[in-house]
């Protein structure tokens, strides 16, 4: 169990470890980019100047004590930076770095790979690496005088936190005055894969999705009835949402309707629903989010077709393609059926345009409703995931001796091939 003095001054201390490179980029080894470049970003969230020298490092393995960075080198790509000090004004970072980092013979390129913020302190510690070198699942611990600050929850060593983040990247506390916890750390979602010495990435991330656009009613209505959309809106970022606008429109850019998006917080999904009314003849409609600062806009739209009541039609396809890749992007084909009655044997499976089977759907003897639903993920059978083409959606209805089918073709897009087929606005 956690003490709850050391707990209340990991969250109050005014030295805050803010930002850990356990795993550079680059090859492991002595003199390797990985031994190297790891670096331990921390803030000084008082309102005084804090001496860090002699303040304690700790991987859990070995101790070290903070140093002055002396090697004028740095100076070279980073005129900028602090170097010679060890005080560390209020609201400054700091970046300890392994005494090797500026050494011009290390082995395996990645050579002072970092870009650090102007007027970063530059610190280092007074051993030949951190600690006993950082792996993927260690612990960190700041500590001098009244001050502790922590990564990787070292008090709860069976929590599985930390973990490796992957080859360059590093841990970014999200909120530099939460806790020490597993939920305030993400993985920092940079194109550089850190941020040495300024804010953390994960603090300016805004980043709003769109992970849903369907059909809410129960029936589809006829030509000119109203029938109701749901837009599912993801904040995924790490920092509350400003206001945006969810926009519907008939492609490829004709407006239908307009919400205003509310300040969401983060994590929060919210559905949005819009009442509009059916067109005389099947359409594409597009629903796109827009939100000032959004990082990351491959996400922010929707599609879905739209067919007047179905008549006699068996089958309905949400859209023509769908992208399987995980950017929340039409992730998964829906698929609708419309049958004359139930009680009869439903398949419905997928084929290549060879006529092999690829995907077992549904094969249920005796179908409880005339009416449903269910996605395609873009797998095969064994789980696996099948190859970007066309392949046909087919539907088998049976009951007594008569048997109906519907087949609609669709394209499966891996991100690779998405250019050559157009489905993005």
């Amino acid at each position: 169990m956690i003490n709850i003095a050391l707990f209340a001054v990991l969250i109050f201390s005014r030295i805050v470890i803010t930002e850990v490179m356990s795993n550079p980029a680059g090859a492991d080894g002595a003199q390797y980019p990985e031994d190297r470049n790891e670096f331990v970003e921390i803030y000084n969230a008082g309102n005084r100047a804090v001496d860090l020298f002699n303040y304690r490092i700790s991987d859990g393995d070995a101790e070290d004590v903070i140093r002055a960075w002396t090697d004028s080198l740095i100076l070279i790509p980073h005129p900028n930076v602090l170097i010679g000090s060890t005080w560390l004004k209020p609201g400054g970072y700091a970046v300890i770095l392994d005494p090797e980092y500026t050494d011009p013979e290390g082995q395996g390129g990645f050579i002072q790979p970092y870009h650090f913020a102007d007027s970063a302190l530059i610190l280092t510690v007074g051993n030949t690496t951190i600690g006993n070198g950082l792996a993927g699942n260690d612990p960190v611990s700041i500590y001098g005088y009244d001050d502790t600050s922590s990564f990787g929850t070292p008090a709860n060593p069976n929590d599985g936190f930390p973990s490796n983040p992957g080859d360059g990247y590093s841990w970014e506390r999200i909120d530099i005055n939460g806790p020490d916890e597993p939920d305030n750390w993400a993985i920092c979602p940079d194109s550089a894969g850190c941020t040495p010495g300024g804010q953390n990435a994960v603090a300016m991330r805004v980043d709003v999705a769109l992970t849903k656009l369907e059909i809410l009613d129960a029936s589809i209505p006829g030509a000119g009835e109203a029938f109701h959309l749901g837009a599912g809106v993801r904040n995924q970022g790490y920092v509350s949402s400003p206001p945006g606008s969810l926009q519907l429109l008939y492609y490829p850019n004709d407006p239908i309707q307009e919400i205003i998006l509310p300040v969401m917080s983060p994590r929060q999904e919210s559905l949005f629903v819009f009442e509009i009314e059916m067109p005389p003849v099947p359409k594409e409609i597009w629903a796109r989010a827009v939100v000032p600062g959004d990082r990351d806009t491959t996400n922010n739209l929707a599609r879905i077709t739209v067919n007047p009541k179905m008549g006699t039609a068996l089958l309905i396809l949400q859209s023509p393609s769908f992208s399987p890749d995980g950017d929340g992007f039409e992730d998964s084909l829906l698929i609708r059926y419309r049958l004359p009655e139930r009680g009869g044997r439903l398949r419905v499976r997928i084929f290549t345009l060879g006529a092999s089977i690829v995907r077992t759907l549904v094969d249920t003897k005796t179908v409880p409703e005339s009416l449903g639903l269910m996605y395609w993920d873009g797998r095969q059978d064994n789980g696996q995931p099948a190859p970007a083409g066309i392949y046909l959606v087919v539907l088998d209805y049976y009951r007594g001796n008569a048997r109906l089918r519907s087949k609609l073709p669709v394209v499966l897009i891996r991100k690779q091939d998405q250019r050559n087929f157009g489905v993005r606005m």
